[in-house]
């Protein structure tokens, strides 16, 4: 064998070598990516877990809003800088899911992912919380609050367009037989 052909030989298998390499890299990074959307997205699922998350949850969610809305001194607090938390935990609530559009809009975990876990919740919390949202614009125009408008808008979308779930299509459903069919409560929308 001429050096010639032994040099050609050996800078093939070093683009070969490196090419692997490359492929490889790419794997890990996908995987750490994918790691990392998990992380992500647990730790979003521990917080609205926390006893404290939890009593804003019902504080939005079980009339108390809608009752401290009615009083013209509650709604003046929330165009007040800064706004008091203790006097308006609704605002907690608004700040989590504004960080959480944020990270979707930056691509810090997939939307398929986000809205399979809490889509149907954003869409609720929208619904509840919007009029705050339009207070709070008053006094610091149309961006505040936009990463959570954002995140309920691509809900929204992704609900309309899922409307019988993402329940995949060639797995049979089981049986859930409802041992109380007498029992009727209220449809979750």
């Amino acid at each position: 064998m001429s050096a010639e052909w032994l040099s050609t030989f050996f800078a093939g298998a070093t683009f070969v070598v490196i090419a692997a390499t490359a492929i490889a890299a790419l794997i890990q990074l996908r995987h750490m990516r994918a790691g990392n959307q998990i992380t992500t997205l647990l730790n979003l699922t521990e917080r609205r877990a926390t006893p404290e998350f939890r009593a804003v949850i019902n504080y939005v969610f079980q009339g108390e809003l809608d009752r401290r809305l009615e009083d013209p001194e509650y709604r003046k607090g929330l165009m007040r800088l800064p706004i008091d938390l203790n006097a308006h935990p609704e605002v907690q609530l608004l700040n989590t899911w504004e960080q959480n559009g944020a990270m979707l809009k930056l691509g810090w975990f997939s939307e398929a992912a986000f809205m399979e876990t809490a889509g149907v919740m954003c869409i609720a919390a929208w619904r509840k919380l919007h009029p705050v949202v339009a207070i709070i614009r008053r006094e610091r125009g149309p961006q505040i609050y936009d990463n959570f408008e954002f995140l309920a808008s691509r809900a929204m979308k992704w609900e309309a367009k899922h409307t019988r779930g993402t329940f995949p299509k060639d797995t049979p459903h089981l049986p859930a037989v409802d041992p109380h069919p007498e029992d009727t409560a209220p449809r979750v929308t």
